[in-house]
């Protein structure tokens, strides 16, 4: 993986990198007034007035509006949003924020921010900045992607990072996850809130048995170690197949309550007639039959993790 940088400015061509995986020419819009400085300045400053004191000027620029609404343009600008009928899966809980997706390309079909407005001019950069890492949940499930991300971004950038999904595949290789969880300990200082699962293949009981790949890396004592060292935490939540003692460890070590979800469980509704069709009352059904069903292998993957303690 290339070095890290430290406290880069965010450039044009980073930004459509990072989010939108597109190349552009290194060329950049200037901050910097090009005209030559006059050599009466202060003539210059008492013959033009600022615009939003000029007499006469109903001009309204972005800089001239009150912090406060530019804050809220800002956040709709930067923050990933978009029609959750769209694909469920890809949104925050219930709302209509959506995932940003570091390792499946989606902004190349789907973009839902513009985070160029950045380069509008240095204030607005550090206006919007911390709003484009801070507000947005970054899912995690593929190592080499996120490292190339933190390398574009820069480590600065990273400490602003709160959120993030992460799911680890259960043919995933434990090196390059640890990498990234030491990354994540020793420099995103600025975490606050990880949703964390581990897949398993368990399709065959065979599969469930201690020491097999498809049980993926949800009982490795080495990842639930690094993932230990992670401080500053307020939410983390743990799900799909882990070992049995793993949501004590994380608790007594990161020093915060751990939520624990047993398997990858789909959400149920209250089954009442007259308000379910019976087309959708069979669908719920289907949904609680196949809880009870991963809830049981769930139960049969702790088994042989019952003598696991990191």
């Amino acid at each position: 993986m290339p070095p890290l940088r430290k406290g880069v400015p965010f450039k044009r061509k980073d930004i459509a990198k990072a989010f939108f995986d597109l190349d552009i020419s290194d060329s950049e819009p200037s901050t910097v007034s090009q005209t030559p400085k006059p050599r009466d300045h202060n003539r210059l400053i008492a013959s033009k007035p600022p615009l939003d004191k000029a007499k006469g000027s109903n001009k309204v620029a972005l800089l001239t509006l009150p912090v406060e609404i530019r804050l809220r343009i800002y956040d709709l600008l930067v923050v990933s949003r978009f029609d959750r009928t769209e694909n469920p899966s890809w949104a925050v809980g219930h709302t209509d924020q959506k995932l940003v997706l570091l390792d499946m390309g989606q902004f190349r079909q789907y973009r839902t921010m513009e985070p160029g407005i950045l380069q509008t001019c240095k204030q607005i950069y550090h206006e919007a900045n911390s709003i484009l890492y801070s507000q947005n949940v970054f899912a995690i499930s593929e190592p080499k992607q996120v490292f190339r991300f933190i390398e574009q971004i820069g480590l600065a950038n990273l400490k602003l990072v709160k959120t993030l999904d992460i799911w680890v595949p259960w043919m995933a290789e434990l090196s390059p996850w640890l990498q990234l969880l030491n990354i994540l300990a020793e420099e995103a200082s600025g975490l606050r809130c990880i949703e964390l699962g581990w897949s398993a293949d368990c399709e065959f009981t065979w599969k469930l048995r201690r020491g097999a790949r498809e049980r993926g890396l949800g009982d490795n004592l080495e990842f639930v170690r690094v993932l230990g060292k992670i401080r500053g935490l307020e939410k983390l939540v743990i799900s799909g197949f882990y070992a049995k003692n793993w949501l004590a460890y994380l608790e007594e070590r990161m020093g915060i309550r751990v939520r624990a979800i047993c398997g990858h469980r789909r959400e149920e509704r209250e089954l009442k007639e007259g308000d379910l069709n019976d087309k959708e009352l069979e669908f719920e059904k289907l949904i609680r039959e196949m809880n009870e069903k991963e809830l049981q292998t769930f139960m049969e993957y702790q088994q042989e993790t019952e003598d696991l303690f990191p």
